[in-house]
């Protein structure tokens, strides 16, 4: 992710929760590259300990438009609808409207990094890195095929458990915003089907595999 005030961004997180760190490693946090994430999700991973840092164009926080830089996610305020920010360019703590902030953060593709805490009891999987395959447009195709096969097979299941669609999730009316074709999902829902799908195509032909159409 090619951004500027990294470094800056994770020192102050980590100093806004009390760390004396200046690196998520030093912090002993788990770090994760996130295209597309959900704002739901950021959410639940302030309220969880979590360090979000998304990246927006700099002018938001008055630097240059077209330039972009990260921020910090310091915390969410759901009743007054506000988020409060880092602003590494002024060096400075800023409160901005929530729907504002998500505006702008989803028009520069809605990528952060995000730090947890690490707990021991939790399984930490490791995967091979795919980064460097890159894939035919056929290829390509087919992952976007197979992104919206795998949103099917989870609202069927979802449904055979009586879940409908909801305006937002609601876990215990059983309603869900997603419950709706992968066509008319925002894009930043559709990543998480395109992030699996991908990285099976790719799993494949790093094992020599040749997906080929008859």
């Amino acid at each position: 992710m090619s951004a500027k005030h990294l470094n800056e961004c994770i020192s102050h997180a980590l100093k806004s929760r009390n760390i004396s760190a200046s690196t998520f490693d030093e912090a002993g946090f788990r770090v994760f590259e996130r295209y597309g994430y959900n704002a739901q999700s950021v959410f639940s991973a302030i309220g969880k300990g979590g360090c979000i840092l998304p990246i927006v164009n700099a002018a938001y926080l008055g630097g240059a438009d077209g330039e972009t830089t990260y921020c910090s996610i310091l915390s969410v305020n759901s009743v007054k609808h506000e988020v409060t920010l880092y602003n590494p360019i002024d060096d400075e703590d800023m409160v901005t409207d929530v729907q504002s902030f998500l505006g702008v953060w989803n028009a520069s593709g809605a990528n952060c990094v995000a730090a947890f805490p690490i707990d021991e009891a939790t399984y930490f999987p490791t995967m091979n890195d795919l980064s460097h395959i890159e894939l035919s447009p056929d290829l390509a195709n087919l992952c976007e095929e197979l992104a919206e096969h795998a949103h099917d097979a989870w609202a069927i299941e979802r449904q055979s458990e009586g879940w409908t669609y909801g305006p937002k999730r609601n876990d215990a009316k059983l309603q869900t915003p997603d419950m709706k074709p992968y066509s008319q999902l925002p894009d930043t829902e559709k990543q998480y089907d395109r992030i699996m799908a991908t990285n099976t195509i790719k799993f494949l032909v790093s094992h020599g595999y040749k997906v080929v159409k008859e």
